[in-house]
């Protein structure tokens, strides 16, 4: 009888355990490192009043009305390539469909929108007009689909959002080959906007705001790969040079299945983003670990359960009766195996519809201490 395998954290290199490393090489790197490595050896204070060395992003689809007339509490960001249609389709069938979860009285003062950030494939560019024509769900940006530009797909879902809804308090990222217990995600929200005084005015570049929070999955000072010697696994894409990063461990960054960024951490991000000439391929570790620990933001652990891996791709990960189940990786994510993906993910909401109250009353005391203003 299999037995099923469970890690409840997301770590970027999985069986990866073969390092470069030398005793001269920093152990990790803090402020002072970072900014010498890549702000061009600025103190925040210094970068930020420097002028933007790149604009913004432009859209194929801009989707700029969005937000109107009812102005979203939070918008739920899925990364998705432009082939990926399925499992678009899918999300929009399962834990996609907010509607099921405004229908309970606990979320129905809850305004979430969920968006796909589309990159652009020339072969596709009708079917993606067309998709966004029925559906009205889809930002596309004019960037390629290379895997070492995600740092810049990860931007432009903040960039779009300071342009096209910088109303919203919050930001929620995921991909299209996740899972996310919808449940789960409108109960974390709700907390943070009860326990939360909602700054009303404009955010702009200001390196010395402290209510900058990003939420997530913590991976504490994860070890950098220099080289792998399975590159079957696909670890060819998360190794990094001494040049690209001098150090032997990351800042403690959260997992890219899915991170909350409150709107005065999306304003001090983008604003460095926009001044650091050389940003770091690794989006999740960049957007949530470098710049953090580079301006001063707080990242604030949830808690919650993250399904790396699982030999029955994710059923037993929801089946079980467990308030923290948030977020799992389908075979999608892996290329392993070819699956019907709205089959799989039916199959995961029927449980995570069976335990919903589970998950609604799931409390979060621990990560609301020190909740300061968005």
């Amino acid at each position: 009888m299999a037995i099923p395998l469970f890690i409840r954290l997301q770590l970027h290199q999985p069986i990866l355990n073969i390092y470069d490393t030398s005793e001269d090489d920093p152990l990790h790197c803090n402020q002072a490192i970072i900014r010498k490595h890549f702000m061009n050896d600025k103190t925040p204070q210094e970068l930020f009043a420097q002028a933007p060395v790149r604009e913004g992003f432009d859209y194929e689809i801009a989707n700029g009305n969005f937000c109107s007339p009812v102005k979203p509490h939070a918008i739920i960001f899925v990364i998705s390539k432009s082939r990926n249609y399925d499992s678009r389709s899918a999300i929009r069938r399962t834990w996609g469909n907010l509607a099921a979860i405004k229908s309970l009285w606990h979320f129905s003062h809850l305004e979430l929108r969920i968006i796909f950030l589309i990159d652009i494939d020339e072969s596709l560019l009708l079917s993606i007009s067309l998709e966004h024509a029925l559906f009205h769900d889809i930002v596309q940006v004019h960037l390629p689909q290379q895997y070492s530009l995600s740092t810049y797909r990860d931007m432009a879902m903040l960039h779009w959002t300071d342009t096209y809804c910088s109303e919203a308090i919050l930001t929620v990222k995921t991909d299209d080959d996740i899972f996310i217990n919808t449940y789960l995600l409108a109960n974390l929200v709700n907390v943070i906007l009860k326990n939360t005084t909602i700054d009303e005015s404009k955010h702009e570049c200001k390196h010395s705001d402290s209510s900058a929070i990003i939420y997530g999955y913590k991976l504490p000072y994860a070890k950098v790969v220099r080289y792998s010697n399975d590159p079957a696994l696909e670890g060819t894409r998360y190794i990094v040079t001494k040049d690209e990063y001098p150090c032997e461990h990351y800042p403690s960054y959260m997992s890219g299945f899915s991170y909350i960024v409150n709107r005065p951490a999306r304003s001090k991000v983008l604003c460095t983003f926009l001044r650091d000439r050389k940003p770091f391929h690794m989006s999740d570790v960049y957007v949530t670990g470098i710049i953090p620990e580079y301006i001063g933001i707080e990242r604030r652990h949830f808690g919650l359960a993250i399904n790396y891996r699982s030999s029955d791709d994710c059923e037993h990960f929801f089946k079980q009766n467990d308030a923290d189940s948030y977020a799992c990786a389908s075979s999608l994510h892996y290329n392993k195996k070819q699956i019907d993906t709205f089959e799989r993910f039916h199959v995961y909401w029927q449980h995570v519809y069976e335990n919903r109250f589970l998950y609604i009353n799931r409390k979060f005391n621990s990560m609301l201490k020190g909740l300061k203003v968005h």
